[in-house]
């Protein structure tokens, strides 16, 4: 009997030479997706920042914080997705939960889209609280749920 064994993952800082695959995730992924030349300026200003996972030399997934003062945003954060729903995107943000630890944050938060109920479920999976929901918070038209994870005091999966 031949077991197929699932894919090894790496995780990662992000080098540039990662930011085309991230761009392709996220135009797969998000209807209003960064463009290359945002996100080449955001590796530019926080290249540190950036977590990869990587298969087979390709990158699956990738996350963005930001943190200041003790708190973090998940500026970003994407599966491709054939690899969704396969425990990629909880482990990469356990990873990145542990990353923002060891950073000092002790809060990280989250915007996501009401009807993005796959990304609102794994965040809730994973912990995060639902704090608000803001109908404008990128402007008129643009809703936004707002989560966030207490780090102080709580243990992470390793």
């Amino acid at each position: 009997m031949n077991i197929a064994k699932a894919p090894q993952v790496e995780y990662r800082q992000a080098c540039f030479a990662d930011i085309e695959d991230i761009a392709a995730i996220e135009a797969e992924v998000f209807a209003e997706p960064y463009l290359y030349l945002m996100l080449r300026q955001l590796f530019d200003l926080h290249g540190s920042e950036w977590l990869v996972a990587e298969v087979e030399g390709a990158v699956i997934g990738y996350a963005l914080t930001l943190e200041k003062s003790g708190r973090a945003l998940l500026f970003t954060f994407a599966v491709a997705k054939r690899y969704q729903g396969e425990g990629y995107g909880h482990a990469l943000l356990t990873r990145t939960l542990q990353t923002c630890r060891k950073i000092g944050a002790e809060v990280v938060y989250l915007t996501v889209r009401p009807d993005n109920r796959l990304a609102g479920n794994l965040f809730q999976r994973a912990g995060f609280e639902f704090v608000e929901h803001d109908d404008r918070y990128f402007g008129p038209g643009e809703p936004r749920d707002v989560f966030e994870y207490r780090l102080k005091g709580r243990p992470l999966d390793s």
